[in-house]
């Protein structure tokens, strides 16, 4: 079943309910306030950024949903790609992004890099009101259990814990395709890039990209996770 923005907003308002010494709610923005951040936004992702634009966990901490800004500064020059919008840096340096279609707009899948293995990402879920919903879900389940508190702030890292699902294969291994959205897909890309089909997998997903560099998602669905190698 799809999660919608309404249930991310119940889901936010209600681990601020039950945990409000650690999670606290940013105020929602405008629609004029978002129209002028990012013109193109999602009519789900703009319900949700009425209610909210952040999460701060604790002084310090802060999961990031505003378009205005990106959780990090302007030093990152390598990983998610110019079009992902980061949401979440921890000081171990994981960082968990949002896929954005560069035509359309759409904000996409939630995916993770890891800041000690560079030829490994994680799929962590479909669509932005689907991670929240399991983020908030998540940390009240480790409050619950009385986990330590870097677990009940950043319940999400738990997606490092599991074994890889999928495994890049190179794009040269991948030419004469009968499916025709992954040749559409491999049309532009190098024989030496590095392709995990994600579609039909249920997130979260480890994948192995075999090799280091720019991260890229392409076709129709946008699942396809695409590693080009540093020449």
């Amino acid at each position: 079943m799809t999660v919608t923005a309404h249930d991310a907003i119940e889901a936010l308002r209600e681990l601020e309910r039950r945990l409000p010494d650690v999670f606290t709610l940013e105020p929602g923005a405008t629609d004029a306030e978002l129209t002028a951040a990012e013109p193109s936004l999602p009519d789900d992702i703009r319900a949700v950024l009425r209610a909210t634009t952040g999460i701060r966990m604790g002084k310090y901490d802060q999961l990031v949903l505003d378009p205005g800004r990106n959780a990090i500064g302007s030093e990152w020059s390598w990983g998610p790609g110019e079009t992902a919008r980061v949401i979440l840096q921890l000081a171990t340096g994981d960082t968990f992004f949002v896929d954005r279609d560069p035509g359309t707009g759409a904000w996409g899948a939630v995916f993770s890099q890891s800041a000690d293995f560079f030829n490994t990402w994680v799929y962590c879920a479909r669509s932005l009101p689907e991670f929240l919903v399991d983020y908030a879900r998540d940390a009240l389940a480790n409050a619950e259990s009385e986990a330590d508190d870097f677990d009940i702030r950043f319940p999400c890292e738990s997606v490092w814990d599991q074994d890889v699902k999928a495994t890049g294969t190179p794009v040269a291994e991948l030419r004469g395709t009968d499916d025709a959205d992954l040749a559409a897909a491999i049309s532009g890309l190098s024989d030496e890039a590095i392709l995990a089909d994600l579609r039909g997998l249920e997130p979260p997903v480890k994948m192995d990209m075999q090799d280091e560099g720019d991260f890229e998602r392409h076709g129709t669905e946008r699942l396809f996770a695409v590693v080009l190698p540093d020449s």
